[in-house]
């Protein structure tokens, strides 16, 4: 299992119309995260930052299986339009990638 976190900006004005999307999102999207290999997805928020954290089997193979989804095509399209490009001078995009540097999971300890 694979954890994703990646943060970007809603476009001030945009920000309800994310928040909104996603309390009604397709069922197409949630099938299809699931069937890519997603396992659990979560998006906090913060003024207009935003970090996604999600759990997948394989981020390669989920992107992949993804790609190829016109659905996914089509919400990327209509989020792309509410988030800000790029994030910043490292990033071309709205997403930025983050690094996880520490862990801690209760399992681990005897």
């Amino acid at each position: 299992m694979q954890r994703l976190a990646l943060c970007y900006r809603a476009i001030p004005e945009k920000k309800a119309e994310y928040i909104k999307a996603h309390k009604e999102i397709w069922p197409e999207i949630t099938r299809g995260l699931k069937e890519a290999g997603c396992h659990e997805m979560t998006i906090f928020l913060r003024g207009n930052n935003l970090f996604l954290y999600a759990l997948i089997d394989d981020i390669e193979e989920f992107n992949r299986i993804r790609s190829r989804d016109p659905f996914y095509h089509k919400w990327n399209d209509w989020m792309n339009k509410l988030l800000e490009a790029p994030f910043d001078q490292e990033e071309a995009g709205a997403f930025a990638k983050m690094e996880e540097i520490w862990r801690f999971d209760a399992k681990e300890l005897k």
